[in-house]
C-alpha cells in the first residue's frame, strides 16, 4: 500500500477553531496528558465534517517535544492505514503547536488493561483482533510506506495503541520515530518494552520495534502491564517480562489474566504464547517480521473462533454464562450495599424489577452500583436474566451502561451495573425542575450519545450479530455525571444473525415507544429500534413524554405522536418545549424535526440508518452551536438590517479601480463581477463584486430579489453576503470572493479538469446538494426558496474547493407545504438546466432545482459541460442529456471522464449514477428530495473511501 502526503497547507485549523472544539481547552475536555502535550477532545465545525477529534498540544516550554512535534506531523499527516490514527489537520499559532487526529472512543490499550471493569469485558477474541490490528499497523510502518520512507516507531507499547468504537486498533504517537535503516541514536521510549540490544548499545533496527510489540502481547495476555509486579506460588512479585522467562516452559498459564482463562483453547494459547516469546529473542536475528506474527496471531485466532463457532444463540463474543462466574457478587454483598435493599436505597421501579443504589466493599473496588432485583414471579424469569447478564458482560461502549457483575443465589436474580449520578431520561423529561436545567445543546448532545450507543448495538457486534433492543424509551437512557446518556436494560434485547432476512417474535416493547409495524407483523428488526428512537427525540423537543397528553389550541388533548403527526406540517413549533423556545436556532429545529419525523415514518425503507440519525444530530448540534440569526427577515425588519450592509460606491470604485478592465473576472445575465479588496473599515476583505449593467434583461427587481435572498442566508455552502450599494443608479452586490472561482471553469479547462479527482468531485457535489437542500428546506416553518437557475456556472469553489451556491436573481420564495398548491410564473433559468416540466407548464416546484442539479452530476461524471456536444461510436454528435438518456441501461460508463476512469470504484459509480437518473426523471414526483440525494452521496463516498483504504 502506497502512503499519500498530505499538503500540509490544506491541513491548516485556525486556532480560534481549536479553541471553540475544546472549550478553551478546558479541563473538561482534556483526555490526557503526557510528558511532551496535553491531548484535548473536541468536534471541529462542518468546514471539518463535524469531526469528533483528539487535539495533542505540546507543551510550550519543553524542546524535546518541539522535535517530538515536528516528527509527528512529518509522519503523521503522511500515512493511510485502518491500523494508524488517522491525521486531521494542524496548528501552528501564537506559540501554540498542535496536531488533530481522529478521536479513538474507547481510549487506549493500557486503559482496558489498567481497569478491572473494562478489561472483564475484553474476550480473548477481541483481544486476539487488537492484537492483529496493531500488527498490521506496524508493518505497514515497516514496509508498507514506500521504499524510502520504512518508518521504526522506537516507542510501541500499550498507551500507543488506540481502539476505536469497534475496538479497531490504532497506532499513535510517532514523536520517536526514525527511518528503517539499522541505526545508533541514544536510547528512547519506555524502558519496560525496550529491546535491551538498543538499550545497551543503541543498535536500533525494526527488530526493536517487535520486542516491544512481543511485550505487548504477554500484557494482553496477561492482563497486567510491563511494569505491574504479581507474585505467583508465593514467590517475590515481579515485572511482566521477568515472570514470562521465569515461567515460560513451566507454568506460563499460571499469567493469563483471570477473566479470559476459561475461555481460552490451549492451542490457541501456545500458538500465542511462542509468537509473542520469539518477539522477544534476546538474539535480534531470532526475531520474526511483521507479516509472520501476523499469520501467527490469526492462527490462535481461528483456532479459537473453531471452538466457538457453533455457539451463536443468544451469546455475545464467548462471555457464555457458564464463564461468568467471575463477575458473580454474593448475595451477602449485596445485601449489605443495599442495606438488605432498604427503602431508604430504592432508586427505582420498572417492568422487570426494582434497582436499589449501594457501595460494593474494596473486593469490588468500592463501586457505587445500581442493583436490579428481577420480580421472582415474572414469566421467562430465568432466560431474560440470563440473556440480560450475558449481553452486558460483553458490550463495551462509552453509551451503554457498565456491567459489574451479578448474583445468582437461592431465588435471588440480580443485575449489578454503574451508577448512574443523574438518574434516567425520563425523570428529567417529567421533572419541571430538572427539565429547565436541561439547554437545547445539552439536549442534543444526550440524543447524540444515545444514537451512538444504538448504533453500537445495530453494528457494533461483529459483521454477524447486531442487537436489537426493543425497549429503547427515555426510562432506559440513563445519564452519569457529565449528563452523558448510557443505554441500560436489555431485558428484552435480543441477538439476531445478521444474514437471516426476516426474524418473528412475539411483539414486546414499552407502549407509546413501540413500532406498530413490528406490533402488527412480530417482523423484529433494527428499524423497531428506530422508530422508538424517534419518539424519544420528540420527548426531548417537546420535553413531555410520550404517554402524557397536551393540548394545542382548542383541540382535544392528544398523546405525543398523535400531536406530532397532527400538527408536523403546520404549528410543530407550538409543541416545542417552552424552557427552550428561546434557545433553539430555526435551522437546528428543522433538522432535528425532520430526522426524528423520518424515524416514526410508517414506511419501514424510509427510517435512516444510525449512522445517517448520527450524521444529522451533529448537523443539528453544529447549526446550533453557530449561534447565527436563522429566520428570513419580514421585509421592514429586513431593511432596517440591510442598513449596516451597505457599502459607499465610493469604496467599491477605490476596490475595483473604478471598474476597470484589469479587475474584470466574469460576465453573465445581470452585468459584470470584478474582484477587489475593500478597505480596513471591512477588514481588508477580497471579495467578488457584482454590477448590474442597466442594459441588462435583469433590473431592479432581481437586484432586490437576490438581496433580500443572500443577506438572509448562512451556510457553508452558499456565497457569503459582504454588502451591497445602491447609490447614483448603481445596483452592486458584493460577496466573498472564492479564489478558485466557479466549476465550470474547471470542466471546460483540460488542465483544472485533470487536478479534479473523483474524491474531490463526489466532495463538491456533496457540497452543492446541501447548500440546496438549506434553502428548500431549512428557512422556517412556511417558507422555501427555489433556486431557478442551478448549474455549474452558478456553483463557486473557495480556497478548499468547498462548493458555494451563488446568484439568486431568479430565485423564488414558495411556501413549504405547497399540497394543494401550485405556483404558476414564466420559465426562467438557462436552456439545458432547465426543467422540461417547467419550463413547459410554468409549474414551478422544488424538484425543478432538482433536475438542474441531476444535470450538473451529470457534468462532474463525464467532464463535460451540459451543452457540449459528443458523439459516441458512429453516432451524431448530442449534448450530455441526450447521451445519458440514449446510453444509460447500455454504455454509461463510456461517458465517465478519462482523467478519473481509473480512479472510479464499481460499485459508487452505480450509486451515483442511479442517483443522477433519478434527479432527472419526466416524472417529478419520482425526482429525489435534497435530503435523499445528501444521503445518496454519502453513500458513494463511503463506498469509494473503503476502495482507496
Amino acid at each position: 500500500m502506497s502512503s499519500s502526503r498530505v499538503n500540509l497547507a490544506k491541513s491548516l485549523i485556525p486556532l480560534k477553531e481549536i479553541r471553540l472544539a475544546t472549550q478553551d481547552f478546558s479541563s473538561e475536555t482534556r483526555i490526557g496528558r503526557g510528558e511532551f502535550a496535553s491531548v484535548y477532545r473536541g468536534q471541529l465545525s462542518k468546514r471539518w465534517q463535524n469531526q469528533t477529534a483528539a487535539f495533542r498540544r505540546l507543551y510550550p516550554s519543553n524542546f524535546k517535544g518541539h522535535d517530538g512535534f515536528r516528527n509527528d506531523l512529518e509522519m503523521i499527516s503522511s500515512f493511510n492505514h485502518e491500523n494508524i490514527i488517522p491525521f486531521i489537520g494542524y496548528c501552528v499559532e501564537d506559540n501554540e503547536m498542535i496536531i488533530a487526529f481522529g478521536y479513538a472512543i474507547n481510549g487506549s490499550l493500557q486503559d482496558h488493561l489498567q481497569d478491572p471493569n473494562k478489561r472483564r469485558c475484553l474476550t480473548w477474541e477481541q483481544r486476539l483482533k487488537i492484537c492483529i490490528g496493531a500488527a498490521k499497523g506496524l508493518e505497514y510502518l515497516h514496509s508498507g510506506a514506500g521504499e524510502s520512507r520504512r518508518i521504526i516507531h522506537k516507542n510501541i507499547k500499550a498507551t500507543n495503541i488506540l481502539l476505536d468504537d469497534n475496538l479497531e486498533a490504532k497506532i499513535c504517537d510517532f514523536g520517536f520515530r526514525s527511518r528503517l535503516i539499522t541505526v545508533h541514536t541514544t536510547y528512547v521510549g519506555n524502558s519496560f518494552y525496550m529491546d535491551p540490544n538498543y538499550f545497551e548499545i543503541g543498535n536500533l533496527t525494526k527488530e526493536s520495534d517487535v520486542y516491544s510489540f512481543g511485550v505487548l502481547l504477554f500484557e494482553t495476555l496477561s492482563g497486567m502491564l510491563a511494569n505491574d509486579r504479581r507474585s505467583i506460588e508465593d514467590r517475590k512479585p515481579q515485572t511482566l517480562m521477568n515472570l514470562v522467562r521465569r515461567h515460560y516452559e513451566d507454568g506460563l498459564d499460571q499469567i493469563i489474566d483471570p477473566f479470559i482463562r476459561s475461555q481460552i483453547d490451549s492451542r490457541s494459547f501456545n500458538t500465542f504464547k511462542k509468537i509473542a516469546y520469539q518477539c522477544i529473542s534476546f538474539k535480534s536475528k531470532d526475531r520474526p517480521k511483521m507479516d509472520t506474527i501476523i499469520e501467527r496471531i490469526k492462527e490462535a485466532l481461528d483456532i479459537q473462533s473453531q471452538k466457538h463457532g457453533a455457539a451463536l444463540s443468544i451469546t455475545i463474543g464467548m462471555n457464555r454464562y457458564e464463564n461468568l462466574e467471575r463477575c458473580l457478587i454474593p448475595l451477602k454483598e449485596v445485601n449489605l450495599a443495599t442495606g438488605y435493599k432498604s427503602q431508604e436505597t430504592c432508586v427505582g421501579v420498572g417492568g422487570s424489577g426494582v434497582v436499589y443504589k449501594g457501595q460494593l466493599s474494596e473486593h469490588w473496588q468500592n463501586r457505587t452500583a445500581a442493583f436490579k432485583c428481577i420480580y421472582p414471579t415474572r414469566s421467562r424469569r430465568e432466560q431474560e436474566f440470563r440473556n440480560e447478564v450475558e449481553m452486558m458482560s460483553s458490550f463495551n461502549h462509552e453509551n451503554i451502561i457498565p456491567f459489574i457483575g451479578y448474583c445468582d443465589e437461592g431465588n435471588e436474580r440480580i443485575i449489578v451495573s454503574e451508577y448512574a449520578i443523574n438518574g434516567s431520561l425520563d425523570q428529567h423529561l417529567k421533572d419541571p425542575n430538572k427539565i429547565r436545567c436541561l439547554t437545547w445543546e445539552q439536549r442534543l448532545k444526550i440524543c447524540l450519545g444515545a444514537a451512538r450507543g444504538l448504533k453500537y448495538l445495530h453494528s457494533g457486534l461483529g459483521e454477524q450479530n447486531k442487537v436489537i433492543h426493543r425497549g429503547v424509551s427515555s426510562s432506559n437512557i440513563l445519564l452519569d455525571g457529565n449528563l452523558e446518556a448510557k443505554f441500560c436494560c436489555f431485558v428484552l434485547a435480543i441477538l439476531v444473525d445478521g444474514n437471516q432476512r426476516e426474524v418473528y417474535e412475539p411483539a414486546v416493547g414499552t407502549p407509546f415507544y413501540m413500532d406498530p409495524i413490528y406490533n402488527e407483523s412480530g417482523i423484529v428488526s433494527t428499524e423497531s429500534d428506530i422508530y422508538s428512537f424517534g419518539v424519544v427525540l420528540f420527548e426531548m423537543l417537546g420535553g413531555m413524554l410520550a404517554s402524557d397528553q397536551r393540548t394545542i389550541g382548542e383541540d382535544e388533548p392528544q398523546t405525543l405522536i398523535n400531536l406530532v403527526r397532527r400538527y408536523y406540517h403546520d404549528g410543530l413549533e407550538n409543541l416545542i418545549d417552552p424552557h427552550i423556545r428561546d434557545q433553539i436556532n430555526t435551522h437546528s429545529f428543522h433538522a432535528f424535526k425532520e430526522l426524528a419525523y423520518q424515524c416514526i415514518s410508517l414506511k419501514l425503507r424510509d427510517r435512516p440508518t444510525m449512522n445517517r440519525i448520527i450524521k444529522r444530530i451533529e448537523e443539528a448540534q453544529y447549526i446550533q452551536n453557530l449561534g447565527v440569526p436563522s429566520t428570513i427577515a419580514t421585509p421592514s425588519h429586513q431593511c432596517q438590517n440591510l442598513e449596516s450592509f451597505l457599502i459607499p460606491l465610493e469604496e467599491i470604485k477605490l476596490a475595483t479601480r473604478d471598474f476597470s478592465a484589469e479587475t474584470q473576472i466574469g460576465d453573465g445575465g445581470f452585468g459584470v463581477v470584478y474582484r477587489g479588496q475593500l478597505s480596513e473599515l471591512w477588514k481588508n476583505c477580497v471579495v467578488a463584486i457584482k454590477r448590474l449593467d442597466l442594459k441588462s434583461h435583469q433590473g431592479k427587481d432581481e437586484f432586490l430579489t437576490e438581496l433580500k435572498f443572500i443577506s438572509s442566508f448562512h451556510h457553508d455552502n452558499i456565497i457569503s453576503f459582504v454588502g451591497y450599494c445602491d447609490e447614483d443608479n448603481e445596483m452592486i452586490l458584493v460577496y466573498e470572493y472564492a479564489s478558485n472561482h466557479s466549476l465550470d471553469h474547471h470542466l471546460q479547462d483540460s488542465k483544472k479538469r485533470g487536478r479534479l479527482t473523483w474524491s474531490q468531485r463526489l466532495k463538491i457535489c456533496l457540497g452543492v446538494a446541501r447548500g440546496l437542500n438549506y434553502i428548500h428546506s431549512s428557512l422556517g416553518e412556511e417558507i422555501r426558496v427555489i433556486h431557478r437557475d442551478i448549474k455549474s456556472g452558478n456553483i463557486l469553489l473557495d480556497e478548499n474547493m468547498e462548493a458555494k451556491i451563488c446568484d439568486f436573481g431568479l430565485s423564488k420564495q414558495s411556501p413549504r407545504d405547497t399540497q394543494g398548491t401550485e405556483i404558476y410564473t414564466k420559465a426562467a433559468g438557462t436552456v439545458f438546466y432547465l426543467d422540461p416540466i417547467y419550463q413547459e407548464s410554468g409549474i414551478l416546484h422544488k424538484e425543478s432545482d432538482v433536475y438542474s442539479f441531476g444535470v450538473v452530476l451529470f457534468e462532474i461524471l463525464s467532464g463535460m459541460l451540459a451543452y457540449h456536444r459528443r458523439s459516441f461510436g458512429d453516432g451524431n454528435p448530442q449534448p450530455l442529456i441526450n447521451l445519458v438518456r440514449r446510453y444509460y441501461n447500455n454504455g454509461l460508463e463510456e461517458l465517465i471522464d478519462p482523467l478519473i476512469r481509473d480512479q472510479i470504484d464499481s460499485r459508487c459509480f452505480h450509486i451515483f449514477k442511479e442517483l443522477a437518473f433519478q434527479c432527472i426523471s419526466y416524472n417529478f414526483k419520482e425526482r429525489p428530495t435534497m435530503e435523499t440525494v445528501i444521503e445518496r452521496i454519502e453513500d458513494a463516498i463511503d463506498v469509494q473511501v473503503s476502495h482507496l483504504i
